[in-house]
């Protein structure tokens, strides 16, 4: 296929091979030492490197269990000119330091900045790609470099899509393969996952996350349920600059832009495995991936097979939007307006930061991007001080004008579309979210619009308190069934205890154990 990578081994694009081989010459060498010291031949016991059990007898050259520090496998310190530049204290500097090397701590092969799969591959001929075709692909990515669950595997790739101009850009995603497809077929039902906010430049890219950004609470789960997820990265993370070396910004909030790359993604992925996805898919996001979802039901709203998206329109399935972005500004200025100001001339060109922001805030979004800072470095540097921000940005024509252009609600939808919202959510307020789909049912009142509302729960948790609600909804959907509740109709959850008993945050994330010494630390999960 014009445009994808392979290497002389016939494997597609396997940037991780010699690592293997080393891995592999590894377990060799043990097997043949347990085997010399025991007296008996073992049996090859897969990533027997990383989880050496015990199996009856002792293993030797066992690793020792590495002591815990503080240390991340990370360096990064912000130098004086960034200090004095922000006017950050000690404290506050070293905070920033610390977020940023548990950030970087974080990421698969030391994610997108030294990752050889995110470099592009070179253009043959001046080749001039349409939206949605693939351009690399990586068949067998090595799983060990993340947190992901056992018999799970992974593929990452990279594809073209438009970004909210028209303007055709190179971006990445991943898919999650399930053990065993949903209807036990050859070909896996698809759930097109769009992540909620993860960041705002190349390292943030959920395909370099070593738990893909969400976990459990949706890709680990969808997967294990049996379907693949196919989930793009977004223009602007993991490939930020295009073949002639022009930045690719993230279009953060543009929702009409993020429902491009969740359907172009799609349209890659089934050209890059069309004997192992099957045709029908549902799209399913959150927070920002939640508008995104809801974009792509007004965005296939009307289609046919000879529309932009009419290789797509047969199998769609419908979309479930939880905790979704429908107006943008109701969230904390101080968040939303660096962090949706950051890259706006990329759609509005005349923008400047000093239309929102104040001097400081200017000054400190700035150091943001020159570090490539996260949502937790974006959070100290702009909210642990209430005077970063113009109280009268609302003044200025691009905060209406954006909102028009990207958030999602109040227009028309292919449905069936499943809202998903907390009532404890102080991310999406759940009065904004109901508004939303208020206003969509009045305008459009035959529309498959069902509002789930979850009692007490908050932002995230609320993916996780409907999970088995939402599972069956995908399941009925790739079925065919009827809707249970067509039409506009609104269920409410409550919880079977009272809900002060419930863990009402998440409190931890899936911990990676790649390296033999540590081990010893999922041990008891592998016996």
């Amino acid at each position: 296929m014009m445009g994808i990578e392979s290497d002389p081994s016939g494997v597609r694009f396997d940037a991780h091979r010699d690592q293997r081989q080393d891995t592999t010459a590894r377990r060799r060498d043990l097997l043949v030492a347990i085997r010399d010291r025991a007296g008996f031949t073992p049996v090859l016991i897969r990533n027997i490197n990383k989880l050496p059990l015990l199996s009856g007898r002792d293993i030797v050259n066992l690793e020792l269990a590495k002591v815990y520090t503080s240390d991340f496998n990370s360096s990064f310190a912000l130098n004086p000119s960034h200090i004095k530049g922000s006017e950050l204290d000690v404290d506050l500097a070293q905070s920033i330091d610390n977020v940023i090397n548990f950030d970087r701590s974080q990421l698969a092969f030391g994610g997108p900045d030294e990752d050889e799969f995110y470099t592009l591959p070179p253009l043959i001929n001046s080749t001039a790609f349409g939206p949605g075709e693939p351009l690399k692909v990586q068949e067998y990515t090595d799983s060990t470099a993340y947190a992901i669950p056992s018999s799970l595997a992974l593929s990452r790739f990279l594809y073209t899509t438009k970004n909210f101009n028209g303007t055709i850009v190179p971006a990445s995603g991943y898919i999650l393969w399930p053990y065993v497809a949903a209807n036990l077929g050859t070909k896996a039902p698809v759930v097109v996952w769009a992540h909620g906010t993860s960041g705002f430049f190349r390292p943030q890219a959920p395909s370099a996350h070593r738990a893909l950004g969400y976990g459990y609470s949706a890709p680990f789960s969808l997967a294990q349920a049996g379907y693949a997820v196919v989930a793009p990265d977004y223009a602007g993370l993991g490939i930020d600059k295009s073949w002639d070396g022009t930045k690719i910004l993230h279009q953060y909030h543009a929702s009409p832009a993020g429902a491009r790359d969740v359907l172009y993604g799609m349209r890659a992925a089934r050209t890059l495995f069309p004997n192992e996805l099957d045709s029908r898919f549902v799209v399913m996001g959150h927070s920002q991936g939640g508008g995104v979802a809801w974009a792509v039901a007004e965005a296939l709203a009307g289609h046919d097979e000879n529309s932009e998206f009419g290789d797509l329109v047969s199998g769609y399935r419908g979309a479930i939007a939880a905790s979704p972005t429908t107006d943008v500004f109701s969230g904390p200025p101080s968040f939303m307006l660096p962090t949706v100001g950051l890259n706006l001339d990329s759609i509005f060109p005349d923008f400047n930061l000093s239309y929102w922001l104040t001097d400081i805030g200017v000054k400190r979004t700035q150091l943001a991007r020159e570090v490539k800072g996260s949502i937790g470095v974006i959070g100290q540097l702009l909210q642990t001080r209430n005077d970063t921000y113009r109280t009268d940005y609302n003044s200025s024509w691009y905060a209406s004008a954006f909102s028009r252009l990207g958030d999602a609600g109040r227009k028309n939808i292919k449905g069936p579309l499943l809202v998903v919202q907390g009532t404890d959510d102080h991310v999406v307020p759940y009065n904004v979210t109901s508004k939303t789909v208020d206003d969509t049912w009045k305008k459009y009142p035959d529309c498959d619009l069902e509002f789930l509302v979850i009692s007490g729960a908050g932002h995230v948790p609320s993916l996780d308190a409907s999970k088995h609600v939402w599972l069956d909804w995908i399941r009925d959907r790739m079925h065919d069934q009827p809707l249970k509740k067509p039409g506009a109709t609104t269920t409410v959850l409550k919880s079977l205890v009272p809900i002060g008993r419930y863990l009402s945050t998440i409190n931890a994330i899936p911990l990676w154990a790649g390296l033999p010494q540590f081990s010893f630390q999922v041990v008891p999960l592998n016996i």
